[in-house]
């Protein structure tokens, strides 16, 4: 395997035990078993790793949703698929200790890298979608401005006090919650 694949790998599993706050660089190196130099030889520091982990998974689940409208598949397989995906996720880069991170420790660079995200999230699941109610697997009558609206008022529903109150300790069962309540209220049924 190749250093930057080992590199990324350590912190993968680092940060998903740890959280991304608790994992050093030297922790990442010994248990990638390559040098700092290396470290910084591929990543200009750990946030910027990170930021990269974040970016690639990005591209795996768009990759996956593509394939998803292309394949023709009925809504239950697309999401099984996204449930699926979901639970990788929610084992890695959103495990606990990363929510925890992400959540609680404010960062100006990953809340601008986070809303940069966003953004391209909402321009892409809009175009999801509508290739979805074309196929006729969602509600046509559903008109797509209001599926964006609300993949944008869900963002805000899991930051919302009272509902991280509720999930307290179990912000993962939160982010089912609301996948489920999304995918199965938009469903068509002839």
């Amino acid at each position: 395997m190749k250093k930057d694949q080992l590199i990324k790998q350590a912190a993968l599993t680092l940060f998903s035990q740890f959280g991304w706050m608790k994992v050093s660089i030297d922790m990442i190196c010994r248990q990638a078993k390559v040098s700092r130099v290396t470290f910084y030889k591929y990543f200009a520091n750990k946030k910027a790793l990170l930021k990269y982990l974040l970016e690639e998974q990005k591209n795996d689940i768009r990759r996956m949703f593509t394939e998803l409208q292309e394949n023709e598949a009925s809504l239950e397989v697309i999401i099984d698929r996204i449930f699926t995906m979901q639970q990788q996720s929610l084992a890695g880069l959103y495990s606990e200790s990363m929510l925890f991170d992400l959540t609680h420790n404010k960062d100006e660079e990953l809340e601008q890298f986070f809303a940069a995200m966003a953004q391209e999230k909402y321009r892409f699941m809009h175009r999801f979608f509508c290739k979805l109610q074309q196929k006729k697997i969602i509600q046509p009558q559903l008109p797509i401005i209001l599926m964006d609206i609300f993949i944008r008022k869900i963002d805000e529903i899991v930051l919302e006090p009272a509902l991280l109150k509720h999930y307290e300790n179990n912000e993962q069962q939160m982010f089912k919650d609301v996948l489920r309540l999304l995918m199965y209220g938009i469903s068509y049924k002839p």
